[in-house]
């Protein structure tokens, strides 16, 4: 399980499950429930809407895979932030100005993704890397575009849809906005993400306390 879950799942969940660019395994939690049968239907088939496809493994390839996740979930060590959350959240309210851009807990703009449940969901490293180097993980629903217009204005936000004849963003106001392309002057793909690296912005104290906030989001009742 481990050799299969090293060569098709490790790239994005991380070697021992800890979570990158796909969620974090090791709290035991999981969005479609944690069961063995559950777990082989998620492997199995892939969660729809998500990133997470369903892979062409054998039914004993796959109960291999709901081992290797099973025993990583169990030894379940949800980590402990050394930063004090309470002063993370004066952080990510004040200072790090999060609430235009995230929600969580129903409050918040909509420009990044949700956080409600970002401490299940990700590790200490992740979110630390997320802080300090955003550009290092950017998934496909919030990529950066830019237009600029006949007259000359230029407008940045998350890139929702595209096609041959149209682009929709979202800009950094948090408006949604549609262009047809035969008035735009440029249409361009942004490499980098809308989001500033805090490493410049937050002492090393507040950046430890803002992750130690960012853990402390497990949804409701958490």
């Amino acid at each position: 399980g481990r050799q299969y879950f090293l060569g098709h799942c490790a790239a994005c969940h991380g070697r021992e499950g800890e979570g990158g660019r796909g969620v974090n395994l090791t709290t035991g939690r999981y969005r479609l429930g944690g069961s063995d049968r559950e777990l082989f239907k998620t492997v199995k088939e892939g969660i729809p809407g998500s990133e997470m496809p369903g892979f062409r493994f054998s039914d004993a390839e796959v109960w291999k895979v709901v081992a290797f996740v099973r025993r990583v979930g169990s030894q379940g060590a949800e980590e402990k932030a050394p930063g004090d959350a309470a002063a993370g959240r004066v952080v990510y309210e004040g200072k790090g100005n999060c609430v235009p851009c995230h929600r969580a807990g129903g409050r918040g703009g909509n420009l990044g993704p949700d956080l409600s449940e970002i401490g299940l969901r990700r590790s200490l490293k992740f979110l630390r890397e997320s802080l300090t180097r955003p550009e290092a993980t950017i998934t496909d629903e919030y990529r950066t575009g830019s237009v600029v217009t006949r007259t000359g204005e230029r407008i940045t936000g998350v890139r929702l849809n595209e096609d041959d004849y149209t682009i929709q963003l979202r800009d950094t106001r948090d408006q949604l906005r549609s262009f047809q392309k035969a008035n735009l002057k440029e249409v361009k793909r942004e490499p980098g993400s809308l989001m500033p690296p805090y490493g410049t912005v937050l002492t090393a104290t507040e950046l430890e306390n803002l992750v130690a906030y960012l853990s402390s989001l497990r949804g409701k009742g958490r």
